[in-house]
């Protein structure tokens, strides 16, 4: 994770690797396959840090999913150079499994069903990295100067509604706009399908 943390799964390679650990690099293929098997790992320690938020006798289904995944974004904001990974890794550990095996247990006693949660769950998770990897992008990427030269060059003629919003008091506040749309999708789950 530290290579990662400060170079991106990029900066990442098996040779990296192996000088870390202080053993040769092909001694690495001893331990793991090739570089998707140590990304596949990244993606397990990720999803083992997210906890359920603590029980409560009174929990709503939506309370639960609310903490879960303000859990789960917390955890991808410590680790912004390995959002990229789990967006783009299939999610089938072993820790992803406890995860959601706990939180249907949760959702279930808060009467929400398992097979109305799942669907839920993907979407939520689907949310979150996007929202996460927007927020961070800069982190990863440096795009604060192009956003800025893009926004220099909106005039009253090309874009008046763009530029009134802006004026209006519109300011990039990613913590409130998480909060506000995963409570939007939760409240606004139609269990009809």
């Amino acid at each position: 994770m530290a290579i990662v943390d400060a170079d991106g799964a990029e900066g990442l390679t098996m040779r990296r690797l192996g000088e870390r650990l202080g053993v040769d690099p092909m001694t690495v293929y001893h331990h793991l396959p090739n570089k998707a098997a140590v990304l596949d790992g990244i993606v397990e320690w990720l999803w083992d840090g997210v906890e359920l938020p603590p029980a409560s006798p009174t929990e709503s289904w939506q309370e639960v999913v609310i903490g879960v995944f303000a859990a789960f974004r917390e955890r991808l904001l410590a680790h912004p150079r390995a959002v990229a990974i789990i967006g783009t890794r299939p999610s089938t550990t072993p820790a992803l499994f406890r995860l959601i095996e706990g939180c249907l247990q949760r959702l279930e006693a808060a009467g929400l069903a398992g097979s109305e949660a799942m669907p839920l769950i993907d979407c939520l998770s689907a949310f979150t990295i996007g929202k996460v990897l927007a927020e961070t992008s800069d982190v990863a990427g440096g795009h604060s100067e192009s956003i800025a030269a893009a926004l220099v060059s909106l005039t009253p003629q090309s874009h008046p509604t763009l530029l009134n919003a802006l004026a209006g008091g519109y300011s990039f506040t990613p913590e409130a706009e998480f909060r506000r749309g995963l409570r939007a999708l939760v409240t606004g789950w139609n269990l009809e399908p």
